[in-house]
Order: C-alpha cells, then structure tokens, then sequence
C-alpha cells in the first residue's frame, strides 16, 4: 500500500497533439474537443480519480471518447506515447497495490472500458503488477465505502493502519495482515482500506512472500540470538522496522511484519527456529 509521487501532467495537451494532430486529414479531435478533455482532466484531479458519473463526459460520448479509447495502443513500448509508458513504469520499483510485485502493467485508476476519456491520461494509468491489475474489479463501484484508493491523489502515508497479527504455532507462523481503526482512520477511509486488502487477495498472496522474506532474516536473527537473546532478537527486529518506515512507508507489509515479529515474545525468544523451519536452536 504505497503513495506514489505524482506524474507530471504538462504535456497532456502535447499528447492528445501527438496522437491526434491538428493537420490530420480528417481531423479526428478537433481543438474544442480538447479543450474539453482538459477540462475533464481538471475535473478527475479535483475528485482525485473517485468514480463520479459526471467524469463520464456524457457531451463527449461516441466517436470522441472512442477515439481516446484507441489511443492507448499508442502507449506501448513502439507507440507514439512510449515514453510516457517508460517514464510511468520506471518511476517505481514494487507495485504499489501488493508492496512486492514486478511491475508489469499500467493499470487505469478508473476502468478505461467505462470511463474512454482517462485512456491516456497519466494520473490514471497506475503502474502495477500483473496480478494486482488482474485482481482489479473489471467495473467501477457506486458504493463510496468500496472506492480504490489513489496511488497519485490520496496520501495516506501519515497514517499508520497496516498491522500483522501474528500466531506461533509448534512448527508453523501465521501471519494475516489488517487495517487498524484509529481517529483518522475510520468510516469510509478505513473501509477503503479494508476493501484494498480483499480485491487484491493480499492475505492470500502474502505468506508466501513472507517466508521468502524471513528467511533473507535467517542470519540477523541467528546472531542477534546467540549474541544478546530475546532483548537482542528484539532490537534487531525494532531496528528492522525503522529502516523498513524509511525505506517504505508505515504501512509496508514488511514494515507491519517486524513491528508485530517485535512485540512476540515467544517468537523473540527462540521460537523463530522452529516457527520459520531452522535447526534447533544450540
């Protein structure tokens, strides 16, 4: 659940030129047209992508919004906007729906097949990951309490709502990942946050990556043992989550793991071992 830095917009005016030129023969977009899907684009950055039915440009309905539709093809690695694709797809590493995916596609905030006149536009085109995207509800929803956050437009970073909650068993972990109630975090926020975690299938995606990721741990958490016990196994995950907030955010799935890893007392004194599937402990 990452915030990303907002594209620049700029050059939306130069995009709908590039594809659409203003000496083509017949002109396919006329410059009322694009006056008005600027003003569109307005609009969209005011509402912060929620999906309003004004946004649906009823006056630009048909061959306009059509057109703008078709345009996405040219936002391909050979198209006339491959270097808006390249520009969106290289501006972060993980995907930001997961926290850990390859990003693979751009995907449109607001669903291109139902909103045509965001097709192109850059504060709708998320960079993502191909299951994230493949996850992502194929219909825009009505209920406000099931929009999707915003990578671009609604920073949540100040918040802290991730949480693990974590259960050692004789030779196994669980860990399963929820959103926090709290004062800034409640009502349709905190349902939102909800909704996130169950359209991507992130508790299902998680454990795998989880484990994968302790076990990167192995050697910390080993030495941190044998030097210092419990309290050492501690600082060391406490430490880990400060360069997590640091380097993530604080509400980072790995961020969530170690604060949670941290407070488990059983897990700090030992029961990593068997937990994550080590040797016994000396």
């Amino acid at each position: 659940m990452w915030n990303l830095k907002k594209p620049n917009i700029s050059a939306v005016r130069s995009h709908l030129d590039t594809i659409f030129p203003p000496s083509a023969v017949p002109v396919l977009l006329t410059a009322e047209h694009k006056d008005a899907l600027e003003r569109l684009y307005k609009d969209y950055e005011q509402a912060s992508g929620r999906p309003l039915s004004t946004l649906k440009a009823a006056n630009l309905e048909g061959a306009v919004s059509a057109q703008v539709l078709a345009a996405y093809s040219e936002v391909t690695d050979g198209g006339k906007l491959s270097a808006l694709r390249s520009a969106l797809m290289l501006s972060v590493d993980e995907c930001p729906y997961c926290g850990f995916g390859e990003i693979r596609d751009l995907d449109h905030h607001l669903q291109k097949a139902h909103f045509q006149c965001f097709s192109i536009f850059p504060l709708n085109l998320v960079p993502a990951c191909a299951k994230c995207n493949g996850h992502k509800p194929r219909k825009p929803r009505t209920d406000p309490d099931k929009h999707h956050i915003h990578a671009y437009l609604e920073d949540v970073s100040a918040h802290m709502f991730l949480v693990a909650d974590v259960v050692l068993k004789k030779n196994a972990m669980i860990v399963r990942f929820r959103i926090k109630k709290s004062r800034k975090v409640k009502g349709e926020l905190f349902a939102r946050l909800c909704q996130h975690l169950e359209d991507f299938h992130l508790n299902d995606r998680y454990p795998a990556r989880v484990n994968i990721f302790l076990s990167e741990q192995k050697t910390g958490l080993e030495f941190a043992f044998n030097v210092g016990g419990a309290d050492a196994v501690r600082a060391f995950l406490e430490r880990s989550a400060d360069a997590s907030e640091a380097a993530f955010g604080k509400n980072d799935w790995r961020t969530a793991l170690f604060i949670a890893l941290a407070k488990s007392k059983r897990f700090c004194k030992g029961g990593f071992y068997q937990a994550l599937g080590y040797k016994s402990k000396p």
